[in-house]
């Protein structure tokens, strides 16, 4: 009974500090304005510009912005790459919907001409990322028992019971003493 309290209090605890931890993260994505650093290659921008414009696009209707949804992806991406290091199992499924979902942001917001790249661009980065997110992930089963259910089965053990006795060795044959009484004769 006190295993299932203290389990309850910690399942609690993991819940509200995920919460804090959430909530605080989003504060300061809000505060931040998150600039794309300094990129020679044009590779982040390449990832970056279609999700923003996915965003934009489809934000419009909805009382987010697209400013706090674009802060919610960093957020949220920044968070599961980081807590699926630390081998979260929760954190490595949202590390997989958040790349899956990144990687159709920028094919649905690239144009046309370079969508298959844009798009190969963001998968490659995202596997690459993945090394670390889903470190240690091994998909292959622990232990593999093969067991053939198509042969015949065995014939049965035949058991045969044998007692053996031991042979008694015969008495040595005495005289007959009459004065001794029949018992030790």
């Amino acid at each position: 009974m006190d295993q299932d309290r203290h389990r309850h209090q910690r399942g609690l605890a993991a819940v509200f500090t995920a919460h804090w931890i959430g909530n605080t993260v989003l504060g300061l994505a809000r505060a931040l304005p998150w600039p794309l650093p300094t990129d020679p290659t044009g590779l982040l921008a390449t990832i970056d510009q279609p999700v923003r414009h996915y965003l934009a696009t489809h934000t419009q209707a909805l009382p987010v912005t697209a400013a706090t949804a674009y802060s919610t992806w960093q957020a949220v991406g920044a968070v599961s790459l980081l807590l699926g290091f630390l081998r979260f199992t929760g954190a490595r499924l949202t590390w997989t919907a958040w790349g899956a979902a990144t990687v159709a942001m920028v094919w649905a917001g690239t144009p046309g001409p370079g969508r298959q790249v844009a798009a190969g661009i963001t998968l490659l980065a995202w596997a690459a990322l993945s090394l670390f997110a889903l470190r240690g992930l091994s998909l292959l089963p622990a232990a593999f028992v093969h067991v053939d259910v198509h042969n015949q089965a065995p014939p049965a053990p035949q058991v045969r019971a044998e007692i053996h006795l031991p042979k008694a060795a015969p008495a040595p044959h005495k005289p007959y003493n009459p004065p001794q009484p029949p018992s030790w004769n």
